[in-house]
């Protein structure tokens, strides 16, 4: 379900979204755009997080017991840019070393000012669905924590719901794997 709880542009703090998730399982169902789901008609439930200025409200949700029911976090440090990244390049201590000199409530945004500087048409979420598998690759190559289990800078357990996604499109039809497929096919009657 690719849905969102929040309105166009608005974010969540972890807190509230943890609050969210906490109502959600207490009533067993969840509402978005007038549709109801039941939680058990869903696969799985992930909650996107930013480091950010975040971080120790995250501690505080990585350490409570039962988070980890049926919904797992995502984490990207600085922000969800890391992964769009990660799906075309894969040198973040070359290209992305500037971001040790910002204040840490300042990475996101030197972030996604670089993305638009390293990669020609910035960073795509379309060009990057189609790159996931790279993507997977480049994040877990780069992935590392803190011993409060918080990915360090650079990292992101967007690779977790990536691979996820691929598995589960590709689980009944191949999907995925027909959806690139097609694209590569497209690209190159393109080129002709």
């Amino acid at each position: 379900m690719g849905n969102s709880l929040t309105e166009e542009g608005q974010g969540l703090q972890p807190y509230q979204m943890q609050a969210i998730w906490s109502a959600i399982r207490q009533s067993g169902e969840v509402a978005l755009a007038n549709q109801h789901y039941q939680l058990d008609e869903m696969d799985k439930v992930f909650l996107l997080s930013d480091v950010d200025e975040f971080y120790d409200q995250l501690v505080k949700i990585s350490n409570e017991s039962d988070n980890q029911e049926s919904a797992q976090w995502i984490v990207s440090n600085p922000c969800f840019e890391i992964w769009l990244y990660y799906c075309f390049k894969n040198d973040p201590e070359t290209d992305l070393a500037s971001l040790k000199t910002f204040d840490i409530t300042k990475r996101s945004q030197e972030m996604k000012q670089l993305g638009n500087r390293l990669v020609p048409g910035g960073l795509n979420p379309l060009r990057a669905f189609e790159q996931m598998a790279e993507g997977i690759a480049h994040s877990r190559d780069h992935y590392a924590e803190d011993e409060q289990r918080i990915p360090l800078l650079y990292a992101t357990q967007m690779h977790e719901m990536a691979q996820y996604l691929i598995n589960t499109m590709n689980r009944t039809a191949n999907e995925y794997n027909e959806f690139i497929q097609r694209k590569q096919a497209w690209r190159e009657k393109m080129k002709r």
